[in-house]
């Protein structure tokens, strides 16, 4: 029984995040955390603009929070505003960003939409950057990958140890659906005693030999 408990309550707090990005959706929020305390239910909406958030949506937070309240059959729950410190480093920012600036100015400029905010991400710090956007882009559905140069990427492993964000969202258009997600690690330049390096660089063939070892090796083998 216990987990079929966590599954459900994973699913409703699910549907409650949701419920509050949907609400909130034009007002640039990045993520929506929903706590469970002894005392009641607690919900914080982070964003890059709180300021604008408390004045522009207060009526709209107050009604949120009785709808919250009646959904989970508690009292309704306090909604605190948390400010995102870097928009550029921040992964659901970045999507919702390359969402509205590919519906703005049309699918076919994907390419262009993608290369400036890897370039933004990475001017603000960041140690690697991945962008993926799939759907119908042009006249059949398609899958694009772009990655900088010298950008780190780990891909196995505890990837929240690496610093390692994710970030999901769709774009509905009148021409169908459009996929994007977006991957940051962190401009740490440690983390737990793992140094990363500003991208890769061939020391050989991979079988512990150096790069002039292989090159001397390649020569005998020729001659």
């Amino acid at each position: 029984m216990l987990p079929r408990k966590i599954i459900s309550s994973r699913t409703t707090d699910q549907v409650a995040r949701e419920m509050v990005m949907k609400r909130l959706m034009r007002f640039g929020i990045s993520s929506v955390i929903i706590e469970k305390t002894p005392l009641g239910i607690k919900v914080v909406v982070r964003t890059t603009k709180p300021g604008f958030l408390l004045t522009r949506a207060n009526q709209i937070l107050r009604d949120l929070s009785k709808e919250l309240g009646v959904y989970f059959k508690q009292e309704p729950p306090h909604i605190d505003v948390d400010q995102v410190d870097n928009a550029l480093l921040d992964p659901e920012t970045v999507a919702d960003s390359i969402a509205f600036k590919i519906a703005k100015l049309g699918p076919m400029k994907y390419k262009i939409v993608a290369h400036r905010a890897m370039d933004d991400i990475m001017a603000a710090g960041a140690k690697g950057v991945e962008i993926e956007i799939g759907g119908v882009i042009k006249e059949r559905a398609a899958h694009f990958k772009f990655r900088p140069h010298g950008s780190v990427m780990p891909k196995t492993g505890q990837l929240e140890n690496f610093g390692v964000k994710k970030a999901k969202r769709q774009l509905v258009l009148k021409r169908g659906s459009i996929g994007i997600k977006v991957t940051i690690v962190a401009p740490e330049h440690t983390v737990k005693e793992v140094e990363f390096k500003d991208g890769r660089k061939s020391e050989g063939p991979g079988n512990g030999t150096s790069e002039d070892e292989h090159k001397e090796n390649a020569r005998a083998a020729t001659s």
